[in-house]
């Protein structure tokens, strides 16, 4: 059962600054969207990685191996038009790039395939947390990560493309500003009232369900329930050496893990974004 199968044909971007909850919001989509738990050894149904090697190399049958990073980029849109053209309905992809444009100036992510953007943020004193215990780094060295604009990943990683992140402010603020019919969801917002914002989320996909399927999509995507599922199964997508990706699943744990100078960086870094998102200092 398909429950956006009457949808367009077209991409929403699920996009988000890394550890800010687009694995939780992926999941849920996807349960909600076949009304069925999600298998976390398969993570069938949960969408499209955008920088992912294989989508330009399938869909366009090219081998990126020789290409530059920034050549590579320039067949990201054609691979998403293509994947478009391969379906007729609408197609999920997780995106951890800041919104922008290829070296020739194309819009990486283009509009013409876009149903929609849904923007997932969440408090960067959490986010450092998190992303210090997913790369197996120090807070510190987590901190300096989110507040550098030239920030990108690997160009010659094994499964992806390069991604060009940049800071948490300028990642936040491209996304907020892209040409896009756009959801922006809090992360603490998520966890503090699920069923308001979820249901909120299915109303801007599109989604034809009832209040009940979306509480139970809620509930066997719960944190409780798929930290359970990854220590008894594991974790397709947990970095090799992190012990779990699943970790705490609460919102303001920085009260209680970071020094006064480690808040003191990161609201003197992003004070501004923090505000625009009511994330008091």
């Amino acid at each position: 059962m398909d429950s956006l199968g009457s949808s367009p044909s077209g991409i929403y971007w699920i996009a988000s600054y890394p550890k800010s909850g687009n694995t939780w919001v992926r999941l849920f989509t996807a349960a909600l969207r076949y009304q069925s738990e999600v298998d976390l050894t398969e993570m069938d149904g949960t969408g499209a990685m955008a920088s992912g090697r294989w989508l330009v190399e399938r869909h366009l049958d090219l081998d990126v191996a020789d290409l530059t990073a920034d050549e590579a980029a320039e067949f990201r849109p054609l691979a998403y038009r293509s994947l478009v053209a391969s379906t007729n309905t609408a197609r999920f992809c997780k995106v951890h790039d800041a919104w922008g444009q290829t070296k020739s100036g194309a819009d990486l992510f283009p509009t013409d395939v876009t149903l929609g953007c849904i923007h997932v943020v969440r408090d960067p004193r959490d986010v450092c947390l998190s992303l210090a215990a997913h790369s197996v780094m120090s807070i510190d060295a987590a901190i300096d990560q989110l507040a550098d604009e030239t920030a990108a990943t690997a160009a010659t990683a094994k499964r992806q493309l390069r991604e060009r992140r940049g800071s948490w402010s300028s990642h936040t603020a491209s996304w907020e500003a892209s040409p896009f019919r756009r959801l922006t969801l809090r992360y603490e917002d998520l966890i503090a009232d699920p069923l308001r914002h979820f249901t909120g989320l299915a109303t801007f996909c599109g989604f034809a369900v009832s209040e009940e399927a979306i509480a139970s999509a809620i509930a066997v995507t719960s944190f409780d329930k798929l930290a359970a599922d990854e220590a008894l199964n594991g974790f397709r997508e947990r970095p090799e050496g992190m012990g779990r990706f699943f970790r705490a699943g609460r919102a303001g744990q920085w009260r209680e893990m970071l020094t006064a100078e480690q808040i003191r960086r990161i609201e003197c870094d992003h004070g501004t974004m923090m505000a625009h998102f009511g994330y008091h200092r």
